[in-house]
């Protein structure tokens, strides 16, 4: 047991040296920090933050059909879509409320929208002093989108038909 003993002392601590190389290196390295409200860090654009509108590009208009599915498949049921169905089965947007305290970012709700009505938004400001301004209204009284009709072509029975 005592041989045991002297073998253990004469071992060199290889532990000891592999965090001196570590901090050593990080000795001479340059700062990492950022100085926040002058300098800002630039943010990958697969960075998942807050939902926000997804505008038409070409007449600014939204793409929101009041489909409800970004409702649905939210986790933390942070998305109410209020809306009223006309007799003509138009669909009119009351309010589209989003959440953004509770949101955990996961980008669902974007992922299942069919139409491209939302998308993740870039900005990483989001801490507030008011609670209240954790919850947006995004669309309140709009119309919801209607995607213009394409015409169906004419099936060759009705080709002939018309020919007659």
């Amino acid at each position: 047991m005592s041989r045991m003993f002297n073998e253990k002392e004469r071992r060199i601590p290889l532990g000891i040296f592999l965090s001196l190389r570590i901090a050593f290196k990080n000795l001479f390295r340059r700062p990492i920090t950022v100085q926040y409200p002058k300098e800002r860090l630039e943010i990958p654009q697969r960075a998942r933050w807050a939902v926000e509108i997804n505008y038409a590009s070409e007449d600014g208009t939204h793409r929101c059909t009041a489909c409800r599915v970004c409702e649905k498949e939210c986790p933390d049921d942070l998305i109410e879509i209020d809306i009223t169905v006309a007799e003509d089965r138009s669909r009119h947007i009351n309010r589209w409320l989003y959440r953004r305290g509770g949101c955990m970012m996961c980008g669902l709700c974007v992922e299942v929208c069919p139409f491209c009505a939302i998308k993740m938004a870039h900005d990483y400001e989001l801490a507030h002093v008011d609670p209240e301004l954790l919850e947006l209204d995004l669309l309140v009284d709009v119309p919801a989108y209607r995607r213009p009709k394409k015409p169906r072509p004419a099936t060759a029975a009705k080709k002939e038909a018309s020919d007659a």
